[in-house]
């Protein structure tokens, strides 16, 4: 009977190092699917922006605060209204923060800066 007298070394990741890379993970998914909200809300504004920019119908800055105060009612976003709106040499912007709680002691601040394409 032949026994081997090498001993195997161990490749990979260990128990320990597999934790790590778990809960590294986890976090940056819990952080991601929190933040996914708010960036579908930026989406949308930038979108809304653009569109109300390029409206050959909208004359004035009050018809485009009107308007952009109507697609928000549609897109159920509550948060800001038509007078947040920067109106200026033919470009619709628009600036603001939002606040996420991750946890009870933890917020993730995201700063947001939807303008038209001229």
């Amino acid at each position: 009977m032949t026994t081997y007298s090498k001993r195997s070394h161990q490749h990979g990741i260990g128990l320990i190092g597999f934790l790590l890379v778990l809960t590294a993970f986890g976090i940056l998914g819990t952080v991601a699917l929190k933040a996914l909200p708010a960036y579908m809300e930026y989406y949308s504004v930038q979108s809304t922006v653009n569109r109300i920019a390029h409206d050959p119908l909208l004359q004035n800055d009050s018809d485009i605060r009107t308007a952009f105060d109507r697609q928000m009612q549609v897109d159920s976003i509550h948060d800001m209204s038509g007078r947040d709106l920067d109106i200026s040499g033919g470009v619709v912007a628009m600036r603001y923060q939002k606040k996420i709680a991750l946890t009870d002691t933890m917020t993730l601040l995201i700063d947001f800066d939807a303008a038209s394409k001229p």
